[in-house]
């Protein structure tokens, strides 16, 4: 019996130097450390879609032809909120490189469409379209992004098989050639 004593006297030892672990409190620790760092404003970009050729024969009646327009972007990297405007100016046509008689009440309609936020953009408001834009070379404005509004990259799909957003009025006294004009997309801080 004494040697289950013992033993019982070496477990209550054991138990009782246990419990003294147990009720002494354990103060935390803690540290402080800043993470910094700084945020430089980016710019305020854009891409210009690819326009679809078109081919059209002469009637020597004024005639309307539609055109798609490709995929493209506008990102608002300036951190400042203050919104933007997207304009679209078109050249006078040429052909071959030389200024061209395009003949009377020629002209280019582009009907904007509304912009999709990018991938990774948390934005739920972009740049909202306008109407139909007939275009000229002082440019018009498509879209435009409010106050708050727009950050990040907003992307702009390209039209679908059936669907082409850009008019070209050919006028009864068109000379025939080959026809070009450049269309210049700038987006510009709000004013």
């Amino acid at each position: 019996m004494s040697m289950l004593n013992s033993r019982l006297s070496k477990v209550a030892a054991g138990l009782a130097v246990a419990s003294a672990f147990a009720v002494a409190p354990v103060a935390s620790q803690a540290a402080d450390t800043d993470a910094t760092g700084t945020l430089t404003a980016g710019g305020l970009t854009n891409t210009a879609p690819v326009i679809t050729p078109f081919g059209v024969t002469l009637t020597g009646f004024p005639q309307g032809v539609n055109t798609a327009v490709g995929a493209w972007s506008v990102t608002d990297a300036t951190g400042s909120n203050d919104g933007y405007s997207v304009t679209v100016a078109a050249s006078n046509p040429t052909v071959g490189g030389v200024e061209a008689a395009a003949g009377t009440g020629g002209s280019l309609t582009l009907t904007p469409k509304d912009a999709t936020p990018a991938d990774g953009n948390p934005r739920t408001v972009g740049p909202q379209a306008t109407a139909a834009q007939v275009l000229t070379e002082g440019g018009v404005t498509i879209q435009n992004a409010d106050p708050g509004t727009g950050q990040g990259e907003w992307d702009f799909a390209a039209d679908a098989s059936l669907e082409k957003s850009l008019s070209v009025v050919i006028p009864a006294d068109a000379s025939a050639g080959a026809y070009s004009s450049t269309l210049t997309f700038t987006a510009a801080p709000a004013v």
